[in-house]
């Protein structure tokens, strides 16, 4: 009877399972075991219902919200989740969602402007609300800056019950200047652990492993394979691919980088020609080509543009350079400034995050088509074209697991 129990527990959402907590006991125990949760996120990661698109929005008084709409074809934009910031926060100043890895999001919030990185780094669970503030790198604690962070940086709760953000965050600016970030869970420890990447100093790279006490560590380079090179831009996402993080970066020529969080070395992917020669070209010329890589149906992706068209590129095969296939050029507009490939539904039909420039218009969401008739379909998404987005945000898996150890 249990069996059976679990097993429909399991596949239902996250919002019913958080009340059926009250049920009894029994069932607010079930639901807290490990076991479940793991169970019930094996279920999350194969249904399109439980694939969110978290995205921001700014109020005219500068107040933020989140917002977090199905992908699923048979719900709506009036479906749509409006959360607060997690902790209380103000991001009056900034905000970034980095990326998200089993319904648990990684998040930076700026306390200044004019300043590049983030002063506060937080994991956040959008669907149960509980959040956990990210310590000291060591690379901060180097730069002279308060070592006393206290017990409550690993404090986790619901939004509602926290007042607020710890003082020993408010001032770390310049630490993170330079940097991007990425979360993911690493099976061989059993761990969920976040990279750190400096872009100007990459022997300062560093990982914080959320169990193994609870710190950040400095990767050794001597041993990890690292070879000398630069990153692109300290915008880059950092998807994660079958083990590692990815980013475009330069060393002869450019090419995709990667990082292994299990055995911590780092290794060298080649782009698609045409990328490195288009690259390459209009340098030349001094004409700008923004170039990155994302994660598009389970599959490293790397795109590129210039002033004229948008690419898009999967590798079908990890690692094997000849298994690069193009998936579309589309011509786009001069308005474009930016466009990150965000999610690739089973029927081959790819999400857009569309970026303009923010003086002639402002932020959607498009679906493009490449199996079939190539360029822009006339649905944008959300829905709704009344609700702009106004800062790209990622696609998460509703999940039950805990900002503090995910589980």
């Amino acid at each position: 009877m249990d069996d059976i129990l679990v097993e429909i527990l399991s596949r239902l959402p996250v919002k019913s399972l958080l009340r059926f907590k009250c049920v009894s006991k029994f069932w607010k125990t079930l639901i807290s075991q490990s076991y479940f949760k793991k169970k019930h996120l094996n279920h999350s990661k194969n249904q399109l219902c439980s694939q969110k698109l978290l995205f921001l929005k700014w109020g005219p008084n500068s107040d933020c919200h989140f917002w977090s709409s199905s992908l699923s074809l048979v719900q709506l934009v009036t479906d749509a989740r409006i959360f607060d910031c997690p902790l209380n926060s103000d991001p009056s100043k900034g905000i970034k969602v980095y990326c998200s890895c089993d319904g648990l999001v990684l998040i930076g919030i700026w306390s200044h402007r004019h300043v590049e990185q983030p002063s506060i780094l937080l994991i956040w669970n959008p669907s149960t609300r509980e959040s956990i503030l990210l310590p000291h790198s060591k690379f901060s604690l180097q730069m002279g800056h308060d070592t006393n962070t206290g017990d409550d940086d690993e404090d986790m709760g619901d939004d509602s019950n926290n007042s607020g953000i710890d003082e020993d965050f408010t001032n770390v600016e310049e630490d993170y200047a330079g940097c991007t970030y990425g979360l993911a869970y690493d099976p061989i420890s059993d761990d969920y652990k976040v990279f750190m990447i400096n872009m100007f100093r990459p022997d300062d790279n560093e990982i914080f492993a959320l169990k193994n006490n609870a710190s950040w560590r400095i990767i050794d380079h001597k041993i990890s394979g690292r070879t000398d090179s630069s990153m692109l831009t300290g915008r880059e996402y950092l998807p994660f691919v079958h083990g590692a993080f990815h980013w475009i970066g330069m060393l002869s020529r450019f090419c995709v980088f990667s990082f292994n969080i299990s055995d911590e070395m780092y290794g060298e992917i080649s782009l698609p020609e045409i990328v490195c020669c288009l690259t390459l070209s209009k340098s030349e010329v001094e004409v700008e080509v923004d170039v990155g890589v994302s994660l598009l149906g389970g599959m490293l992706s790397v795109y590129c543009k210039d002033e004229n068209f948008f690419i898009l590129w999967v590798m079908k095969d990890y690692d094997v350079k000849d298994s690069w296939t193009n998936l579309f050029i589309i011509p786009i507009s001069t308005w474009v400034y930016r466009i990150i490939p965000t999610y690739m539904f089973s029927d081959d039909v790819v999400l857009l995050c569309f970026d303009h420039h923010y003086e002639v218009k402002p932020d959607y969401l498009y679906r493009v088509i490449f199996s079939g008739a190539f360029g822009l379909s006339d649905r944008m998404w959300p829905l709704d074209g009344a609700v702009t987005i106004d800062e790209d945000g990622c696609v998460y898996t509703e999940s039950l697991m805990s900002s503090r150890l995910g589980y």
